[in-house]
Parts: C-alpha cells; structure tokens; sequence
C-alpha cells in the first residue's frame, strides 16, 4: 500500500489547525512500516522514541498485569495513534502494541511529533487528554477490582477518576475524617495505621477509603506514604453508583468488607441484597455457583504433589526395607524406622494440603507437624501415665480407657491447631482441616517411631518392619483424620465467639451444634478405633469401619471448605475479558505456578488477582 502522507495527516482528525507547512516538514521525516500478523510493533516496559498512525489494518493494546497475565487493552483501527503516550510522558512504553492481521502504519519519530504538537495547541491537547484517559483507562482495565465492568464504560469511570501524586511522609487520610473518597493506588507505597499500631500496606494494585464509604462511617484508620506514591482517586457518589449499577462490583466490595471488618458482616449482606440500578436481579448465591462451576472463575484445580511426596519416601522405604532385612545393618534399620514412621503421616498431609486452595506455605504445615510431635506425645504421655496407666497397666477392653486415651490425646494435638486458629488470618474451614491433619499426623508420625523403636529392641528388625508397614497403610484412617475433624470443631468454635460468619459457618447457633458434634465425633473415633474388647475379624471389621466412617465424614468437611474457598476467590476475582491466554502459558501445558501473597503468605490459584484471605493485590514472584 502506498499512502500520501501529506494528505494522511491533512485529513487525520488530531491534525485540524496544524499548517500545511508544519504537515509537509513532518511528512518528510515519517517512514512507513508494515507489520506482520502477531509481529509486535512495541513492547512494554521499552524506551519510546516514536509513535505510530495506523493507515491500514488493526492492532491490540496490550498489558501485563501484576500478575503477570497479559490483559488487551484495547483493539485499534486506521486512523489511530499508537505509542504517543511514552511520548508525552516522557516515560517507557506502558504497554505492547500487537498486530491483528497485516498493519500498515506510517511511523513519527520524537523530533517530528514534538515539532507538531509544538505547532498545533489543538493537537498537543487533544493527544495529551487522549493519552491521559488511556493512561488511567489502562491501569483500571489491570485492576480486578473493576473488571466485571464493560470496557465502553470502564472509558466512562476514566473520565471521572483523577490522578493524584503524593509525597513520601504524607498523609491521604486521617483517622476520623469523613469519607469522601475511593483510592487506588497506581504506584508506590502507603501504609495504613490504626491507633496504637501499623495495620498493613498499600501497593501498586490495592485499594483502601471502601469500608467507610460502603457503611456511611467516619475513616478507622490513618494512611500515609512512605514514599512517593500515585493514587487514583474517585468520588463518593459515583464509587457507590458503580456498586448499584454493575453485581459482580457489589459481591467483591461485600467480600472485601468480610475481609477487612468481619464484624461488619451486617453491612455486606445489605450490600449483596441491593438491586442493581439497571440490571436484573440476581442474588449472591446464583452468581457464587455459577462462578463456582467456570473453570475461569472458580480456579483451575491445582495439581496435588501428594503421590510425588508418596513416591519420594515410600520409594525409600521400600529401599531402606530390603537393604534392612538383607543386611541387618543398625543403620539401614534406623533409616526403615524414620522412612517408615513418616512416609503415611506426610503423605497424607500432602494429599488434604493438596484440596486447598488457599493454603499456607508449606513450611508452616511443617511447623505445626513437627509442634505436635514435640508437644502433644510428651504431653499425652506424661498425662495418662498420671491419670490412667499405673503400675499395673490398664485395659482397653473396658470402652472408658480408650475413650478417656481419645480425650486426652485429641486435647494435647488440638493445643497447637487452637493457638493458630484463633488469629483473624484462618477464615476458611479447610485452613482447619489441613492444620488438624497436620497436627494428627505429627503425633501419628511419632507414636509409629516409638512402636517400631520398641519392636526392635524387644524382638527383631523383621518385627519392626512388620508394625511400621501395618502403620503406614492405616495412618489415614487414624490421628489425622480424628484431629482434621477435631479441629473443624475448634474453628467452627472460634467462628461463633469470635463473630466471624463465612458461607461455611452461619448462624452462631449452628456453628457451636457443629463445633460440640464435630469434637464428640472424633473422640468417638479415636476411643472406638483403640476399644480392644472385639478380636479377630470383629476386631478388624470395627477398625475398618471406624476408618471408613472418619474419611467419609472428612470428605464431606473437605467438599465444603473448597467450596467456600472457591466462592471467595470467585467472588473477589471475577473473570477479566480483556485476558489473552495464548500469553500466559494457560492451556499449553506450561505450569501455573500459584501466586503467594506478600501480605500473608496465602498460596493462591495462578487465575487470582487479589488475595481471598486479606484482600491485598497479588503480584508475580520475581523469578516467575
């Protein structure tokens, strides 16, 4: 294609009012260029120099975003100026620019665009608020807060949202003051603090100024910057016109307020029972379950490394096995006891961690684990041997010891999972479940070290290898089992006197029926399981129905809590339109590494933009 590029820029709707001389100078020094389908023509983060007219074809405005999902921006036809935003900012390239078939453009370097708009009062003012939308459009299209919005009025919200910049050391709001405004924060860093104590951070992505817009109330906090930062701000009135018109806004300011102030559940519900203004009615639940059967919304199933933890240490026990009974060595019977005495406890607690979707990282699962083992046996050992053990031993096969075993046992393991479960941080029933596996399987772990240890010793290694086996295949229907479900208890417990109210925990009254049932639950399990007054298949009949009994009902808690989890992170991370798959890896067989968040260390699905635990912005791990 040949252009005229005098008679390009002539007629081009920026260049009305620019001499004719000026378009002649600038027409000399512009070159056209033409670009593949899915060549780029500029990418992100690059210094600018130049700028482009499309004179042919189309192209797409993309971005990444903190996550590092490329999000399209915008797709551009002829006519449109492209790049001209490193231009006047003076900045790199705040996106990539991306051709959608065969483009034809003519190209304007810095000299000649300058000489322009330096020309025509018209054109550097046209370019200068076309870019600033685009800009604030821009950075509003990356953040998910706001992607349940079409982008013809996402351009709208643009043009009443304001750029602010604010200087390290000042203050944005004031504990007190009256709620005027919204912030997001564009770039930088702020920190917000409520009386005597820092509360937590904001940064590039996160929000703050909702919680007293939403219930009418004076700010709870004081924030500051502690360095140079950019906010956009928006007003009262049209933030809360946002949340009438557009549901899926509604539900993520409702879980967001469930987050940040659980004792304002109150003000969340009344914020999800809201009509919107001009759209259908449509609850909180139907839009939850719908979201809760996408692939996109409610988060791609995360691959379990249960059976690679199975393979690991089983893999050495096998092995540790057969070089112990071939060679009778002390030290290849020493790595059997250890091998064997953790290959069913950490297995399992790899599996129940694997149903998360919103865990811990797994050092913490560690800490709990090994916090058990060191805290509940000496514990439970020192106690029964005080209470029901004396010289003369006691029998099991009367129902009260192994139930008064089955208290004092799941009392000592529970010690660890309520001093965790009480922070505000576990929200979700499944953080009770995977931390009361944990805590189980530590003790379990150890009480199988002590047996095999005591058959060695008494009698041979063969023996040994023997108990630790039978241990191993049956570690999942004991301790771990019991404690996850004793510790759901706990949590649904803490949920009632605590006010704390999820989709998994309602009423108060339910919570503490649930949390008194799920606790005598598992000291029934526990106490039937150890109840020696049955033999033979009887005996065997019991155990196996004991076991089966426990899983059935941890099934049921697992099914529950990853519903809830995936409600959440549905409810706070609504599909964003603009995400181009074929950027990220997603359905290519690259693996999507989960996000962490900064804030709590929460593990979240690769799909997330915000965290479901605090609520804080997620961002890509550097070496992601």
């Amino acid at each position: 294609m040949s252009v005229n590029m005098v008679e390009f820029l002539k007629h081009h709707t920026l260049l009305h009012g620019v001499p004719e001389e000026e378009l002649e100078k600038a027409a000399v020094t512009m070159q056209s260029a033409s670009f593949a389908d899915g060549e780029w023509l500029m990418h992100e983060g690059m210094e600018g120099d130049d700028c482009f007219f499309i004179a042919e074809g189309r192209v797409q405005v993309i971005s990444r975003s903190l996550t590092g999902r490329a999000v399209m921006l915008a797709e551009l036809g002829p006519g449109a100026l492209i790049g001209e935003i490193a231009l006047i900012r003076n900045e790199k390239r705040t996106a990539g620019i991306k051709a959608a078939g065969d483009v034809m453009t003519l190209r304007l370097d810095r000299a000649a665009f300058e000489r322009l708009a330096e020309a025509s009062p018209y054109f550097h003012e046209s370019l200068s608020f076309a870019a600033e939308l685009r800009y604030v459009h821009g950075l509003l299209r990356k953040a998910s807060i706001w992607s349940a919005i079409p982008d013809s009025e996402l351009r709208g919200l643009a043009e009443i949202t304001v750029r602010r910049k604010v200087s390290r050391g000042q203050t944005v709001v004031r504990e007190g003051d009256t709620a005027q405004w919204f912030y997001m924060v564009a770039s930088g860093r702020l920190e917000a603090y409520t009386t005597p104590q820092r509360a937590h951070a904001f940064e590039t992505g996160d929000y703050f100024g909702e919680t007293a817009l939403l219930t009418d109330t004076t700010q709870s906090g004081t924030v500051t910057a502690v360095e140079d930062s950019e906010l956009l701000v928006m007003g009262k009135t049209e933030f809360l016109a946002i949340l009438q018109h557009y549901a899926p806004v509604r539900r993520q300011f409702a879980e967001v307020l469930r987050i940040r102030r659980p004792d304002l559940t109150a003000a969340a519900e009344q914020l999800l029972a809201a009509e919107p203004g001009n759209a259908p009615a449509e609850t909180a639940s139907d839009a939850l379950t719908a979201a809760d059967e996408s692939p996109e919304g409610s988060g791609q199933p995360k691959p379990s490394r249960w059976m690679d933890t199975l393979l690991a240490i089983g893999g050495g026990f096998v092995l540790f096995t057969l070089l112990a009974a071939w060679l009778q060595s002390p030290l290849w019977s020493a790595a059997a006891l250890t091998a064997g005495s953790l290959v069913g406890p950490v297995t399992f607690v790899a599996f129940v961690r694997g149903s998360q979707l919103l865990g811990f990282r797994a050092s913490r699962l560690a800490w709990v684990f090994v916090s058990s083992a060191a805290v509940a046996v000496p514990l439970a050992w020192i106690v029964e041997r005080a209470w029901l053990f004396g010289p003369g031993g006691a029998s099991f096969a009367q129902l009260d010891i192994p139930a008064a075993v089955a208290l004092i046992e799941e009392a000592a393991k529970l010690i660890i999972c309520t001093a965790l479960l009480r922070s505000s941080r576990m929200r979700f029933l499944m953080d009770a479940v995977v931390f009361g596996a944990a805590a189980g399987m530590g003790f379990a772990a150890v009480e199988s070290l002590i047996y095999g240890w005591t058959y060695f010793q008494q009698s041979s290694t063969g023996s040994m290898l023997a108990v630790l086996w039978v241990r191993a295949l049956l570690s999942p229907l004991g301790h771990g089992t019991w404690t996850a479900i004793a510790a759901t208890g706990v949590w649904y417990g803490l949920s009632a006197g605590a006010g704390r109210r999820t989709a998994a925990a309602p009423a108060p009254a339910i919570r503490w029926l649930k949390a008194a049932g799920l606790l005598i639950v598992a000291v029934m399990l526990h106490a039937v399981w150890d109840y020696h007054g049955l033999e033979g298949v009887a005996r065997f009949a019991s155990m196996i129905a004991v076991g089966a009994a426990g899983l059935l009902i941890l099934y049921g808690l697992i099914r529950t809590g990853t519903k809830e989890e995936r409600h959440a992170v549905a409810a706070l991370n609504p599909t964003l339109p603009g995400e181009l798959r074929e950027l990220t890896g997603e359905g290519s067989g690259v693996k999507q590494l989960p996000l962490v968040c900064a804030a709590c260390g929460t593990q979240s699905p690769p799909h997330a933009r915000y965290c479901a635990r605090c609520g804080q912005a997620l961002r890509a791990r550097p070496d992601a």
